[in-house]
């Protein structure tokens, strides 16, 4: 990890972004963690070139980016020692803890890893069944919500990179419920392997299309393409 030493708050700004995975505004990184990056935090990342911030989102609303060294000093904090808790940063703690397991949690079912693999004192040779485990089964692992929203995408799409609505989406995955594909999406849409995007021509919209949106930083996204 850099030697650039960072306050709590700061602390708390990075992690957020490494959790969010991509170029982030303030309402974006609030719905997640219900934090925003206030300015001392942003200006002591921007000094130790962590992040570029930038007024270019939607109202004027400041982009935040992590830069290479930003991803970096970032990997360190997975090793870091727990930061002292204080009234005005400790709630968030726990959100951003969260997120960590949500994004271990994914790592663990895309790999099949078994919690004793993962949380197993070394040397153990601790033996679980995995079928007993959440997100080990091959049934689940191939039918997943999110491999559901690539196949669907690939039936939508005329070529590689077409934006597809999510009213069309969610037509042909009427059997998941609203809650559960929401979260698979903005997941999907966090880790880069699609993109939601706000239909230009907004005031054209359909009903079924405005019905079917989903609002990220308070926008709403009426489209999606596969990013990888």
């Amino acid at each position: 990890m850099s030697d650039t030493p960072l306050g709590t708050l700061a602390r708390q700004a990075l992690i957020a972004l490494v959790l969010m995975g991509q170029k982030s505004t303030n309402n974006e990184i609030h719905d997640q963690f219900g934090l925003r990056i206030a300015k001392a935090p942003r200006e002591a990342l921007e000094r130790a070139d962590l992040i570029r911030a930038d007024e270019k989102g939607p109202n004027r609303a400041t982009i935040h980016e992590l830069t290479d060294k930003g991803w970096e000093h970032g990997r360190g904090e997975l090793a870091a020692l727990a930061p002292k808790f204080t009234a005005n940063a400790g709630p968030a703690w726990g959100r951003l803890l969260y997120g960590a397991l949500n994004v271990l949690d994914r790592l663990m079912t895309e790999k099949k890893l078994q919690m004793a693999k993962v949380f197993g004192a070394p040397g153990t040779a601790a033996v679980y069944d995995a079928a007993a485990e959440p997100g080990v089964d091959e049934t689940d692992q191939t039918d997943s919500v999110e491999s559901r929203v690539l196949a669907v995408y690939g039936e939508l799409a005329a070529r590689p990179g077409d934006l597809v609505s999510l009213a069309r989406l969610r037509g042909k995955l009427a059997d998941v419920a609203r809650a559960d594909l929401d979260r698979v999406l903005k997941s999907m849409d966090r880790s880069r392997i699609i993109q939601l995007d706000p239909d230009p021509n907004r005031k054209a919209l359909p009903p079924e299309a405005v019905e079917a949106a989903i609002t990220i930083g308070g926008e709403d996204k009426h489209l999606l393409t596969v990013v990888r």
